[in-house]
């Protein structure tokens, strides 16, 4: 998988996915902070109580300061809705790249046909990523409430700690497939983009638990970075994420073999 440069285009998916994930986060927060401010802190929360332990706390203050925007709400609102959807039609500019070089074949589409698919694919997945975040944020709470209702407070509690991480898995993998449409037609294949959206969820689920344990656990970056140790780990597990996800569409170009056609 290194002939196709995959570390290097995991680095240039890191760099877009910071310049999407920061403004879209933004964007979502100060959208519940126009309803709710008490849901707005609940959702900065829970958000980053999934990010490694390093980078939560700086995450969770930068988060925290744009609650305290007032007038400029709606301002902050727009901008990061604008910058999000460009950072992400990027990223999947670079990912369309990596995945014609994986699949072997030119992208003969001039920019001007393939900028429209690329910019409605970057909708979709910022409204499900947000829709997925809701989800996995809200299930927990109407979990323990239904719970409550029915007098089995520890075994809801039990049942949705168990299942949250099958259902975080489908979600990923989801959005990993709908990832992978923007490449070549063999990359769009179900029977190949299938397996390897869920090995790219696999390999994203195990490389984040391994990553926030050894985070956690050794003190080194916080000698060696001191108040930056947090943005580091951060772009450390992003670009291991990026590495995932590039690793489960390679294995999906494998599976296709030799592609015969042009897209």
């Amino acid at each position: 998988m290194w002939r196709d440069d995959i570390s290097d285009h995991a680095a240039a998916l890191t760099y877009y996915t910071v310049l999407a994930v920061l403004p879209a986060l933004l964007a979502t927060v100060v959208g519940f902070a126009l309803i709710s401010p008490e849901t707005a802190e609940s959702f900065i929360a829970h958000v980053t109580a999934y990010a490694p332990a390093e980078s939560a706390g700086p995450l969770h203050d930068a988060l925290s300061r744009m609650l305290r925007g007032g007038s400029a709400a709606w301002t902050l609102l727009v901008t990061g809705t604008v910058s999000a959807l460009w950072s992400a039609s990027s990223y999947l500019a670079v990912f369309r790249r990596a995945l014609h070089r994986m699949h072997r074949v030119e992208d003969h589409r001039s920019p001007w046909r393939k900028a429209h698919r690329i910019v409605l694919t970057a909708l979709a997945l910022l409204g499900l990523l947000v829709v997925s975040a809701l989800v996995l944020l809200l299930s927990g709470p109407v979990a323990e409430s239904a719970g409550r209702f029915f007098g089995v407070d520890a075994t809801a509690a039990m049942a949705w700690s168990l299942l949250r991480w099958p259902l975080l898995l489908c979600l990923v993998a989801v959005l990993v497939v709908i990832v992978f449409h923007t490449g070549p037609a063999s990359a769009r294949r179900r029977a190949h983009s299938l397996p390897g959206g869920v090995l790219a969820a696999t390999l994203w689920l195990a490389v984040s638990a391994a990553f926030a344990l050894y985070a956690s656990a050794l003190s080194a970056y916080s000698r060696l970075y001191g108040s930056l140790a947090g943005l580091v780990v951060f772009l450390i597990w992003l670009w291991l994420s990026n590495l995932a996800l590039l690793a489960g569409a390679q294995f999906a170009a494998e599976l296709s073999g030799a592609p015969a056609d042009r897209a």
